[in-house]
């Protein structure tokens, strides 16, 4: 099977179905999650978690957060 053959089939569909064919084909090479990778995930969120209710971290609104990195970027731009 031809992958630029089936790349040029796939683009001759309507948006809507390159949409749904795409996301059914990613679907099916998602890499499993380790049990070890699932179980360091969880422990992060709890510590974080944990270290909010106890008054350690400061959260910022993602408002603020997105403007200020916004601005980082266009001092970045030529």
């Amino acid at each position: 099977m031809d992958p630029a053959r089936v790349f040029d089939d796939l683009m001759a569909l309507p948006p809507e179905l390159r949409r749904e064919v795409a996301e059914r084909a990613l679907a099916t090479v998602d890499d499993p999650v380790s049990p070890e990778v699932e179980e360091a995930q969880y422990r992060e969120v709890l510590r974080r978690v944990r270290a909010i209710e106890a008054g350690h971290e400061k959260l910022v609104d993602g408002d603020i957060v997105e403007a200020e990195l916004d601005a980082l970027v266009e001092n970045f731009r030529p």
